[in-house]
């Protein structure tokens, strides 16, 4: 019995579209951690989040920016005992027409990229500040 072909998802006359990422960097990065934590309860530390994204305009050549800017707080018995400020910035390249508004995209898509490098930073800052296990929450960027 003949296997049936997958469709192909474009056309030959059809150019693929669509957005690109192009570069992620760490703009600034700053953490502070208190002395006396409570190492051994470490898992009752509780988070608190402020998140602020920003869309840049579209260059001639189909590239802009969204930064994402992430404030963070460490609870521990309603004691802060460390903080950081995270902004991180992606490059993207449009091709094509794709389906997604360039703004829909600046607005939810791109933070959603940028966010998971954002999440692995502060991880890594805890880490080494002898704080483990402390892991942003996912986040669903809606408009």
């Amino acid at each position: 019995m003949e296997q049936p072909k997958p469709q192909e998802s474009q056309s030959k006359d059809t150019k693929p579209s669509g957005y690109k990422v192009d570069t992620m960097l760490l703009l600034e990065s700053s953490f502070s951690r208190e002395a006396d934590i409570d190492i051994k309860n470490v898992s009752e530390i509780t988070n608190e989040i402020e998140i602020k994204p920003d869309a840049h305009e579209t260059t001639a050549d189909n590239k802009f920016a969204v930064t994402l800017f992430i404030s963070y707080k460490g609870l521990q018995n309603q004691k802060q005992i460390c903080n950081a400020s995270i902004k991180m910035i992606g490059i993207f390249e449009k091709y094509g027409e794709p389906a997604l508004s360039d703004d829909k995209f600046k607005a939810i898509n791109a933070p959603a990229i940028i966010y998971p490098f954002i999440r692995e930073h502060l991880y890594n800052l805890c880490l080494k500040a002898g704080i483990a296990n402390v892991l942003l929450p996912t986040v669903n960027f809606k408009p």
